[in-house]
Formats: C-alpha cells, structure tokens, sequence
C-alpha cells in the first residue's frame, strides 16, 4: 500500500466519502462499537428523555419499565444497522440503492441531512447554555466556540471520531457516576415528593414512553454503518451487533432511568435545563456542567459528519471534510438567532420528521437480509419497489402517530394517546417489500432481482 494509506492514522483527515472502502483499508474491532455507541448516548439529551414517562403521568417504576421495554427493542435494529456496515463497506442510504433506486435515496439522504443538521442545531443549544453558566460569555461568541471545537473532530473522521469516544466514553463514564451518586442521595426527597403518583399506571402513556425510548434507539439507524463500514469484511456479524446492542443499551438504560427518578424536580425547574442540573448537583454544578458540555461534543462530531455523508449521498460535489464545515456551519446558522425558543420547535419538527426512519429501516433490513447471498446485485437498482414499500408504511402508520405537532385519528381515540406508529411502519414496510419480491412484482429488465445472465 501507498504511503499515503489512511488506515488507522487518527491525526490524518480521512480521504473516503460514501464509496466502498477499499479491502486494503479496512482496519479496526468489533468491541469498537461499544465504545463509540456508549460514547455518543453518553449525554444529558439521553437523561432528559428519561424524564417523560413521569411527565406523562407514570409512576416511576412503569416509567422504567417502559424504557427497558423500549430500549431493548430499539437496540436490537441499531445492533443490526451496524452490524451491516462490514459487509457493505459504505453507509446504510447510499448502500441501499438496490432498493429505492437514485431518486430514492436521494430524498432519503436529505432527510437525514436535516434530521443531523436539526439535531445538531438542538444540542449546540444545550452546550452554550451550560458554557454561559460557567463563563460570562455571550450567546453567539460561545456558540462559535462550541461549533468550533467539534468541528475539529469531524473534519479529521472516521478514525478521529472513534479515538475520541473511546476517551470520551471513559472520562464522561466516571463523571457521569458521579452525578448519578449525587443525583441518587437527593432521591428520599424525590421519591416523598413524588408519592402521590406512586402506582399510576396508564396503558396509552406506557406505550407512548416506550415508543419514545424504541424511537430514541433507532434514530441512530440511518448513521448505524457510519461508524463499522471500515472494519475487515469478515468481521463476525453477531460481535458487531453485540458490541453495538450492548454500548447504546446500557447507557441508554442508565441514563434515562436516572431521568425517570429526577423528573419530580425536572417539573419543578421549567426555566432552563442547566438550572435543573445545578439544583441537582449542588456544589459540584461547575464540573457537572463541564461533563454537559463535553458529553455532547461526540454526538455533535456524528451529526456533523454523518450529516457530510448524507450531503454527498445527495449528489453534492464536495469533499467529505468539506462537507462536515458546511453541515456545522448550518448548525450553527440555524440557532443563531433564537436560542431555546428556537431549539425547542426545531425539536418539535424533527421528532415528527424522525417518523421516516422506521418505514426505512423496514425496507432496507428486509432487502439485506433477503438478498444476503447476492452481493454482486448490490449497484443495479428497482426503486420503485422499495419507494412504494415505504410510502404503504408511512400511510398506514399515520393514524396512529401521536406526537406534538399531530395525533392521529386512531390514536387519539382508541389508543389514550399511545403511539404505535413506529412499530407498524417498520412492519408494514418490511413485509410489503417481501410481497413485492416474492410476488415478483420487482421483475423487471433493469431490476436487481431479474436474473443474472
């Protein structure tokens, strides 16, 4: 191999974009995926969301339950996403062409590029309020300096990115007990305060914090061969899947528990996130800021460079690490002016855009497996059967939505507001885009499935 081989250098900005990765290039381990998917859900935006099971009126312990429940299962796909990536060699939406053709993967692409550049824009929010809690600066000059600093990350990739959060899921582990010991000694007072809620159970808001919980573990899937496209190709599939399921679950899990147990005092705090945080830790509030600000800078760096990739998935002539400027730069853009106003309707959106992902998933783990066998018919494309496959899912699962931009129809009045949506897109999807194939509705002389000559 040429000197100038990428390989494991981790101070060198990585040359590849969405094309396979070559054989020669191929480096790295399974237990790698533990790392990076530990590192990334290591942050306050995974507590927080522990806090609405008890906001929706649960008692904690269904609360739990529920994200268990939820957990578990949306770990399982973002395991399975991952474990692709090997034997792809590229990411999920550029790779799966085979079965939504050029113009599906096009549309696909940019809604993962708006979903990385909201997510983005909503973080970057979080990290400058705890910043101006520590230091006296103004909104647009800590801002530029949060952007900045994980700019640097993305812009370097691939390997970069994973050495950080194999640091990272160290450092921010330790701290992160910390604030849990601290979190745990105030729970006396918690648990008393919450009493009157304790036992309430109701089945639509059960369902609902378990669908957030699923929907929180698989909005990571479009990105999940981002981060394991480079390992050796014969890297055993169930390690990778293991490592994965096993970094997002338990974190995910410790997280949002310790989010159901202080969510009493969550309601209490309705100002500004940090003020939560700074009630909570009392004297250690500066260095538990701190973790805030540094916990987020891994899950910025991914949304920033998978948000790269999907720009150059869209046909867009740019280099990858030019693409990440550009990506960070919008970010930043977008929160420039408005601050947690601003970030919380862009919230708001981007949870009810998150509702492509599930008809996706279905699709393209369908496709995957279906034609595991056949990795020649990777490049030749019948998109209209992954296209309609999707949009029947997408149809069927509108009715049930329950977000708070929309309720469905269904489950407003049969479901107590629970949402199922998630589930049924990603089966419906699935098992159109089998009956499509099986019937050989996909046969077609251009198509991938016809037979090879």
């Amino acid at each position: 191999m040429s000197e100038t081989a990428y390989q494991e250098k981790v101070l060198e900005v990585e040359p590849f974009g969405i094309e396979p990765i070559p054989k020669e290039e191929r480096h790295g381990r399974s237990r790698q995926m533990f790392t990076i998917w530990f590192a990334i859900n290591l942050n306050i935006v995974t507590w927080f969301t522990g806090f609405l099971g008890v906001e929706f009126g649960l008692s904690v312990k269904y609360a739990v339950l529920a994200i268990l429940i939820g957990n578990v299962a949306g770990a399982i796909f973002l395991g399975l996403t991952s474990a692709i990536g090997p034997k792809l060699g590229q990411p999920l939406i550029p790779g799966s062409k085979r079965a939504f053709g050029k113009s599906g993967i096009f549309g696909l692409s940019f809604l993962n590029l708006v979903n990385n550049i909201g997510w983005l824009a909503v973080n970057l929010v979080l990290s400058v309020m705890a910043l101006q809690k520590i230091v006296p600066l103004g909104y647009h000059p800590a801002l530029l300096l949060i952007t900045v600093a994980t700019l640097l990350i993305a812009v370097y990739g691939y390997n970069f990115i994973h050495a950080f959060a194999h640091w990272m899921s160290i450092v921010m582990g330790i701290l992160f007990v910390i604030m849990t010991v601290i979190s745990v000694k105030n729970l006396p007072a918690i648990i008393g305060s919450s009493a009157d809620g304790a036992g309430a159970f109701n089945l639509g808001m059960f369902i609902l914090t378990m669908s957030i919980a699923f929907s929180y573990q698989i909005s990571y899937c479009p990105i999940g061969a981002d981060y394991s496209r480079y390992l050796p190709e014969k890297t055993l599939v169930k390690k990778v899947w293991l490592s994965s399921f096993l970094g997002a679950l338990s974190v995910c899990i410790w997280l949002e528990i310790l989010g159901a147990l202080t969510a009493t005092l969550a309601m209490q705090v309705h100002s500004n996130p940090m003020d939560f945080i700074a009630r909570l830790m009392g004297v250690f509030t500066i260095p538990a800021l701190i973790t805030v600000i540094l916990s987020i800078l891994p899950v910025n760096a991914m949304a920033i460079y998978s948000g790269g990739l999907a720009a150059l998935a869209m046909g867009i002539p740019m280099k990858r690490w030019t693409t990440a400027i550009v990506v960070g730069g919008i970010g930043a853009l977008a929160v420039s002016f408005g601050g947690g106003n601003l970030a919380d309707t862009y919230k708001n959106f981007l949870l009810l855009l998150s509702y492509w992902i599930a008809p996706w998933l279905g699709v393209m783990l369908s496709d995957f497996f279906y034609h595991a066998k056949e990795p020649a018919a990777r490049n030749r494309s019948n998109g209209w059967v992954g296209i309609t496959a999707f949009v029947c899912g997408v149809l069927i699962s509108v009715p049930f939505m329950s977000s708070i931009l929309y309720v469905g129809p269904i489950a407003k009045n049969y479901l107590g507001g629970a949402d199922i949506s998630y589930f049924l897109s990603l089966i419906i999807s699935a098992l159109a885009y089998r009956l499509f194939l099986k019937t050989g509705l996909a046969c077609t002389p251009n198509s991938v499935f016809s037979e090879v000559k």
